[in-house]
């Protein structure tokens, strides 16, 4: 069997970003040996801006028997699948290619182990390296499900992806390959490697060489926390928590990424960084690689007037859904545009019959486009987007949700719920700063709006979708200093995951709904559909909501007043963004101890002014 082989060091040489590393350079070296050891002998390295340096530092001539070749990338495109495509000529020339990591170190006997099963059985589509260890970095690296083939003790990979659930095994970066991994790599605009592993996984036959133990290696890692709040310190703004819905805290490692050198929005450097917030964005969404994210600077009320004025056709309707503030925001924008409208309009805090939702489809069948909220912010109230998103598959028409407050704390996934444009913004759940919106796009909706008359300029996504796809870029100037400290917020979640942050704000949720019922405040709604991430309670007996406001802004929090008719008998209070349940048994105790003061001071008011009207009278 001949054996080719590609090492991807797309900056995994560089330390800092900056510098080329002299560990990394010897890391690369040392793989070129081994290389030699197993008898390959023709080699990519595929590396990005420094390629000329590092082919100078790795002393090729020193290994006369290696025919290598540096191949620099200098494009926006540097995930390991597109790294692979520039050399693609090392995987269609051989019969095998074996695809290393650059950055992570090798074990001559495991990457031994893969050419030798691959040997054994060379029917299969790729070998891949894994180990049966924990992963070194949650969130980061890519988890493996393997299933026994029948009848052998071959462990062949069910499936592989970095949010799969239930793994038994993590991916080692190394895996070697046939020519038919390069349909699907090609199928995606900047690929990983994974992508085409994902597919050989589901259409062939991929197998597995475990390890029980993989040197990972390790990450320095910087101790910001007492920096950032040194420098918070130095302000003179004063410190506050918020319990209002968005913006919300955030943790240090978001404040500093608003720290960094200026960056140019037309520089491949943004375009990097793009990439890595988008692509975070869609595992956060659960789309697959042939979602597009698009990100709009503007709030979530941006990211909802573009999703509406780029899908609807003029010779369509909308169906919008409506049970709160910001269902009725929908119909507001959808008129500014003059669209046709089936607006189907339920009280505040009432839960939304998918039975209504059939007889709109049986009543206009030209319903182009259903937009919904998925959590109703104003009531806390969560809408049945999945049940919707079936209707809209069986009549063929397109899904718009809005999950501005519920992405990241409730569990919304568009390929299984079938929503076509599901849109976010920074400042909530993901615990971001404000000022980026969001949206994730699936590839049916393109065909869909290709041919739509623009209603806005800036708005429109067809246009996002272009400066995406070509350069990695937006098609407008960017808040680019909020886009850092967005994907810093996306890499917490991830590193967390989907189901430990769900807990957790199921958690942080029920600690305060308990609470606040202790102290009579109880729940707008009792539906069994209330959020996670915000309690929309009654407002205590004898106290309004700008003077509790006022008393515990003076303690440190920030709460929040509803809207429209809740405004005068209820309240919110949000569990959203950088929040430990100490400082809610905190808040909880504050809450409790200025409402006891307040009533106690309307008590002695009253007192008093009964005082001096006995005393008027006697006089």
């Amino acid at each position: 069997m001949r054996v080719s082989a590609i090492i991807i060091a797309t900056r995994s040489a560089l330390e800092a970003g900056s510098a080329l590393s002299a560990t990394a350079v010897g890391a690369i070296r040392q793989t070129l040996e081994s290389f030699r050891k197993l008898g390959i002998r023709q080699v990519a390295i595929v590396d990005g801006r420094d390629a000329e340096q590092l082919r100078d530092r790795l002393a090729l001539h020193e290994l006369p028997e290696l025919d290598v070749r540096v191949i620099a990338n200098h494009s926006w495109k540097t995930l390991s699948g597109s790294a692979v495509l520039l050399a693609r000529e090392w995987i269609q020339t051989g019969s095998r290619c074996l695809i290393v990591r650059g950055e992570r170190p090798l074990a001559l006997e495991h990457l031994r182990g893969i050419l030798e099963l691959a040997i054994a059985q060379p029917e299969s589509d790729a070998v891949i390296g894994v180990s049966l260890a924990g992963a070194a970095e949650p969130g980061t690296d890519v988890r493996v499900s393997l299933v026994h083939e029948s009848d052998t003790d071959l462990m062949c990979v069910e499936a592989l992806g970095e949010d799969l659930a239930n793994a038994e095994a993590v991916y080692t970066g190394h895996a070697l390959v046939s020519p038919a991994i390069l349909d699907s790599l090609m199928s995606v605009s900047n690929p990983t490697l994974e992508h085409g592993l994902i597919a050989l996984a589901k259409n062939g036959r991929v197998l597995a060489h475990t390890m029980n133990e993989w040197a990972w290696g390790s990450k320095h890692r910087i101790d910001i926390a007492d920096k950032v709040t040194a420098l918070l310190d130095s302000k003179r703004q004063e410190r506050y928590v918020l319990l209002n819905p968005g913006p919300v805290n955030t943790s240090p490692v978001v404040k500093s990424a608003l720290v960094h050198h200026d960056v140019c929005h037309r520089d491949s450097v943004f375009s990097e960084l793009m990439v890595s917030m988008t692509n975070r964005l869609r595992r956060i969404f659960r789309g697959t690689p042939h979602h597009t994210v698009v990100t709009i600077t503007g709030s979530g009320t941006a990211a909802m007037e573009a999703a509406l004025a780029s899908t609807v056709p003029a010779d369509g309707k909308i169906l919008i859904i409506d049970n709160g503030a910001f269902g009725a925001r929908l119909v507001e924008v959808a008129t500014v545009h003059d669209m046709n409208i089936v607006h189907m309009r339920y009280d505040w805090g009432e839960c939304v019959s998918i039975d209504d939702v059939e007889n709109a489809f049986a009543q206009h069948p030209d319903i182009a486009v259903v937009a919904m909220i998925h959590h109703e912010t104003s009531v806390g109230l969560l809408n049945p987007v999945g049940e919707v998103g079936a209707l809209c598959k069986k009549h063929d028409a397109l899904l718009v949700v809005d999950a501005v407050s519920s992405l990241g704390a409730e569990d919304i996934d568009v390929v299984r719920d079938n929503i076509d444009v599901c849109y976010a913004s920074a400042n909530k759940c993901l615990h971001a700063v404000s000022g980026a919106s969001f949206m994730c796009i699936a590839p049916r909706v393109w065909e869909r709006v290709q041919s739509l008359v623009p209603r806005s300029y800036y708005l429109d996504l067809r246009r996002y979708r272009k400066y995406m796809d070509e350069l990695a870029q937006t098609p407008f100037t960017p808040a680019v200093s909020i886009y850092f400290a967005l994907d810093a917020a996306c890499a917490e979640f991830l590193a967390d995951g989907h189901e430990a942050r769900f807990e957790m704000y199921r958690s942080r949720n029920k600690q305060l709904r308990d609470g606040l019922s202790e102290l009579g405040m109880t729940s707008f709604t009792r539906s069994g559909m209330e959020s996670n991430s915000i309690v929309t309670c009654k407002l205590p007996d004898g106290v309004g909501y700008t003077e509790l406001y006022d008393a515990v802004k003076a303690r440190g929090v920030i709460l929040y007043g509803c809207k429209g008719v809740l405004a005068d008998r209820y309240m919110q209070i949000a569990n959203m963004g950088y929040l430990s349940h100490d400082a809610i048994e905190e808040f909880l105790a504050i809450l409790a101890d200025e409402i006891a003061q307040l009533r106690a001071s309307k008590a002695a008011a009253l007192s008093d002014r009964s005082s001096r009207e006995r005393l008027q009278a006697r006089s």
